[in-house]
């Protein structure tokens, strides 16, 4: 591969069972890739959701707690070097009740995606589901 080619299995935002996480756990760790889970269930809001990700990512202490930090934070993790990351995301269900707050939130996961897509360093963030809420948001015929 060459240092300009992309690899878009590198990156994206993804839906996954909760009963696989342990193997996604363990694949991380066997890549050495960095794990990070981030709760979402008080996030109801943009405010909400920024200070998730500051808690559950353990953020640097100049980080400003605003959406362009919490960008600056996801697409340089400097201060936790890795060749590769992955964050899980639960509890999203308030704040997917927000439809303005969920869609910047994905923008901005987005937008980090992109980021280290560009580099081709592996960039994944899991909404972690139970499978019945797998099996309702499966396009049909897709089971």
């Amino acid at each position: 591969m060459t240092p300009t080619e992309k690899k878009p299995e590198n990156a994206g935002i993804f839906r996954l069972a909760r009963q696989d996480l342990p193997a996604l756990r363990q694949a991380a760790d066997e890549l050495g890739q960095a794990f990070f889970s981030v709760d979402l269930t008080s996030a109801k809001n943009v405010p909400g959701f920024v200070k998730a990700f500051k808690r559950d990512l353990d953020f640097p202490d100049w980080f400003g707690g605003n959406l362009d930090a919490l960008h600056d934070c996801l697409t340089d993790f400097s201060w936790r070097p890795a060749p590769g990351y992955i964050i899980t995301l639960t509890g999203s269900e308030a704040l997917s009740a927000n439809p303005t707050s969920f869609a910047i939130l994905n923008e901005v996961l987005a937008s980090a995606v992109d980021s280290w897509q560009a580099r081709n360093i592996p960039f994944r963030v899991f909404y972690l589901q139970d499978a019945a809420a797998m099996r309702r948001n499966s396009p049909p015929g897709s089971q």
